[in-house]
């Protein structure tokens, strides 16, 4: 009998062992979430977007785009309103032909089921061009990695915040506090590239609670996701809720002036 009931005990334990726990994640409560990275490229004009989903659960992957929404941005000092429509072709996005200029004051607004969501008032933020790409033959932990060496030169005249894009939702953040007026290079390692694939990236012009901001979601996001997108802790921006500040949103308003440069891998 002893052993009857030993044998029973030991089923139980390896059935036991094979559930699947599902931990109860989805008490967030549902908030905007808005990707409103203004782009001013002085070598060609780029179409603005901004796109507004919906926070979701922590186990629902799929994402919940906002096509009712109304956006603008107002030129505080010229009280110039810049509509922005949706692109009903790719929803959740809204979209407008506008180049911002620089020493003008900006404000994002957006109206959303009844309530008022507005930015703090944000300027045009320089870059610099970035003079070089090279491929490398370095590696790292697994050893198939493309080494993509970056040099671009600092303004010496000024504090510099950079954000670097590097596709694949993987972006840096620099400033240049030991490279202040001198040329920067850095490797940046791709586990996404192979032969005859074009690495693309993009500088963009930062200020500090920019670059502040941008370091924080760079680490939350270490492993892998997009920044842009709002993760359970996620890390509060500078959009808050004018009609109701409990139900403030997640992202970031920004205006950059950015430049880009590309490399095909041999």
């Amino acid at each position: 009998m002893k052993r009857f009931l030993i044998f029973l005990n030991l089923i139980f334990l390896v059935t036991s062992c094979e559930d699947v726990i599902v931990l109860d994640l989805n008490t967030a409560e549902e908030r905007l979430s808005i990707d409103a990275r203004i782009k001013m490229n002085p070598e060609n004009t780029d179409t603005q977007l901004i796109a507004l989903s919906l926070t979701g659960s922590f186990y629902n992957e799929d994402i919940q785009w906002v096509t009712d929404a109304e956006v603008e941005i107002l030129e505080i000092d010229n009280n110039i309103t810049h509509s922005f429509l949706h692109d009903n072709m790719n929803p959740g996005h809204y979209i407008l032909d506008f180049t911002p200029n620089f020493g003008v004051n900006y404000k994002l607004i957006i109206l959303y089921n009844g309530e008022t969501y507005e930015s703090s008032v944000e300027q045009l933020i320089p870059a610099t061009p970035i003079d070089s790409l090279l491929q490398g033959d370095e590696t790292l932990f697994e050893g198939d990695e493309i080494e993509i060496i970056v040099t671009f030169t600092d303004d010496g005249s000024r504090e510099d915040f950079y954000v670097l894009d590097f596709g694949y939702n993987k972006f840096l953040a620099t400033k240049d506090e030991f490279y202040q007026g001198n040329a920067f290079t850095f490797s940046y390692f791709y586990d996404d590239l192979e032969m005859g694939d074009t690495a693309y990236i993009t500088i963009y012009g930062a200020d500090e609670t920019y670059f502040n901001f941008m370091s924080a979601v760079i680490e939350q996001t270490e492993e892998g996701g997009d920044p842009f997108k709002t993760t359970p802790t996620s890390i509060r921006g500078n959009v808050y809720n004018s009609s109701e500040a409990s139900h403030y949103p997640m992202g970031y308003f920004s205006i950059s002036e950015i430049y880009n440069a590309s490399l095909v891998i041999e």
